[in-house]
């Protein structure tokens, strides 16, 4: 069995010990994992057929493939040509976008965040009428990154000029910040089956992402807490990601995102869960099933 681990090229240096990881344990699981270089694979439509190309030649298909680039459009091309695509396209474009996974999951019920969607042009017009303070986030940032709390009251010159350069260009989503524990928990979830949580905690400001200094520890869900996460799951056909959410002041759960392309470096901070055994184990009898 063969499959593509699909990268950028910066992300794919960043995670070389990641993906080593993913070759060794396929190896032993009988699936010979191979790096694919985003940037280097070339497709498209020719005489209304599907094609694609790996450094300007023909490569053969591999029976599935695993996406850790934000390419919705090539994870689509790919299950086009009959490749089957873990997380799949449907995944990639609502979870990549936090307005259209705002959007998708209102009808749920779940708690979240009261949220206006702007395009990139409105963001001038959307600092210049803030009159408290609000969170502001591009609706395509990952990892803490492209989000800004902006309190008119005293936010400094600078800083605003620094948020306008740094979400320029981005669609934004608008919401309060809610609680002063600036915490959230992100919930690591295969298929249909919860994996693991992990509860993050700020060092300071409000973003307690792990990559940016956050604490983290792992945490045992509730019954309730449980089938909060249950309820998004089933209205997904996920391979792996992470649900996270903002731990209010009373210690409710408000849902935040969901990251497709999850990282798992604190995960394995604070476990010895194997989440890439487990997901390969997962793919290998989602395929057989």
């Amino acid at each position: 069995m063969v499959a593509w681990i699909i990268y950028f090229r910066e992300a794919a240096e960043y995670n070389r010990e990641y993906i080593k990881l993913y070759i060794e344990t396929g190896a032993r699981l009988g699936v010979d994992v191979r790096l694919i270089i985003a940037e280097d694979l070339k497709f498209g439509v020719k005489n209304n057929s599907y094609f694609i190309l790996y450094r300007n030649e023909e490569i053969a298909y591999p029976d599935f493939a695993i996406c850790r680039a934000i390419y919705p459009l090539m994870t689509r091309q790919l299950e086009l040509m009959g490749i089957k695509v873990y997380n799949n396209s449907f995944v990639a474009e609502i979870c990549n976008d936090k307005a259209r996974t705002y959007q998708y999951l209102a009808r749920t019920g779940i708690a979240m965040a009261d949220t206006e969607f702007y395009k990139s042009f409105q963001l001038d017009d959307v600092l210049s009428d803030l009159n408290e303070a609000r969170v502001i986030k591009a609706v395509g940032g990952h990892g803490g990154n492209q989000v800004f709390l902006v309190d008119p009251a005293v936010t400094e010159d600078k800083e605003i000029a620094e948020t306008k350069k740094a979400l320029s260009g981005s669609d934004l989503v608008v919401q309060p910040k809610i609680g002063n524990r600036n915490q959230d928990l992100r919930v690591y979830v295969i298929g249909k089956e919860i994996i693991a949580a992990v509860l993050r905690t700020a060092r300071q400001g409000f973003k307690s992402n792990y990559s940016l200094g956050g604490e983290v520890a792992l945490y045992e869900l509730s019954k309730e807490e449980k089938e909060l996460v249950k309820l998004i799951i089933d209205q997904f056909d996920f391979g792996l990601v992470g649900i996270d959410f903002i731990v209010a002041d009373d210690g409710r759960l408000i849902f935040n995102e969901i990251e497709d392309v999850v990282g798992a470096r604190m995960l394995y901070k604070c476990s010895d869960i194997n989440i890439v055994e487990k997901y390969l184990r997962y793919i290998i009898d989602n395929l057989k099933a």
